[in-house]
């Protein structure tokens, strides 16, 4: 095996590792974007910021309209088994 054969098949070989959880990652912020929430909307568990693995989790994330105490919410909820993430009710006006 020559030298700049063995490097190159080194770079490859790490280009290659590295390409998997990289093409994950972009799937993944692809999904996300394309729920359609605003940035804001995405603090899932109320910080008061919203991080990348909010962004990231939005991908699982569906949203439903629901009725609480009489008036009308948007639920959020986990796709795979239906638990509530997070419930927005509009402020009542005084």
């Amino acid at each position: 095996m020559s030298a700049p054969f063995g490097k190159r098949l080194i770079v490859t070989t790490i280009a290659a590792i590295l390409a998997i959880p990289a093409f994950f990652f972009v799937a993944r912020a692809i999904t996300a974007w394309r729920q359609g929430y605003d940035w804001a909307e995405m603090d899932w568990d109320d910080k008061g910021r919203t991080s990348i693995a909010d962004f990231l989790r939005a991908a699982d994330v569906g949203k439903r309209p629901v009725d609480v105490n009489g008036q009308s919410c948007v639920e959020y909820f986990i796709y795979r088994d239906g638990i509530t993430v997070k419930i927005v009710c509009p402020q009542r006006r005084s």
